[in-house]
């Protein structure tokens, strides 16, 4: 299982810029509900927190810094909590379907195994970093979730939900998809709400260990 967070590539997902047309290509319908209606708190550590600190002292232009910055921490400080069920990778490709646009590179993901070098699915959850255009990102994470719908069945391993969000840095919306269906979070989470962010995480996390 995974969790991925990509940046925007000239090819791939990255092709998926509507979310109304993603949403007619791939045949899903759209729910807008709130997924997390209790969130367990779950407090940084230490590193986390300078790790922040530094951050808001460096310029974020772009998707990479960000993703670097501020994404990368929160995920490798979530990481590290689950680190005998899940292993986080950045920077491989999800190859899915090249013919159809499912496939290309994700900046970072979670496989549901302990530590490897090669990922392995199933695939459960993408980040997508984008710069303030929320459409673009709610269409390419959907465009990742469906592919990684089809990743996992073409490895036998398949999986009954996903999760995926896009982050402009400090917004941070989640979505889900499940049976043909996309659910947007109704409520948006801050980066000020570092605890709300990582308690989301175990949260989703933990719904694959259940």
């Amino acid at each position: 299982m995974y969790i991925c967070l990509s940046i925007h590539k000239i090819m791939g997902y990255s092709n998926y810029r509507s979310f109304r047309q993603t949403l007619e290509k791939l045949e899903l319908e759209e729910v807008d509900e709130l997924l997390f209606p209790e969130i367990k708190l779950v407090e940084p550590s230490e590193w986390l927190k300078q790790s922040l600190v530094l951050a808001e002292r460096l310029p974020l232009t772009n998707e990479k810094s960000k993703a670097e910055r501020i994404i990368s921490p929160i995920l490798t400080e979530v990481a590290v909590h689950f680190d005998k069920q899940f292993t986080m990778f950045s920077g491989e490709d999800l190859p899915v379907d090249s013919s159809r646009d499912l496939s290309g590179e994700c900046d970072f993901f979670f496989a549901k195994h302990p530590r490897k070098s090669v990922m392995q699915a199933p695939v459960v959850t993408f980040v997508e970093a984008k710069d303030e255009d929320f459409e673009y990102g709610q269409a390419q994470c959907t465009a990742q979730m469906y592919g990684a719908v089809l990743y996992n069945e073409q490895r036998g391993k398949p999986v009954s939900h996903l999760y995926g969000c896009v982050v402009t840095g400090d917004v941070w919306k989640f979505l889900k998809l499940e049976k043909g269906k996309i659910t947007l979070d109704t409520k948006n989470y801050y980066l000020v709400e570092v605890p709300k962010l990582l308690g989301i995480f175990h949260q989703i996390l933990n719904s694959f260990l259940d």
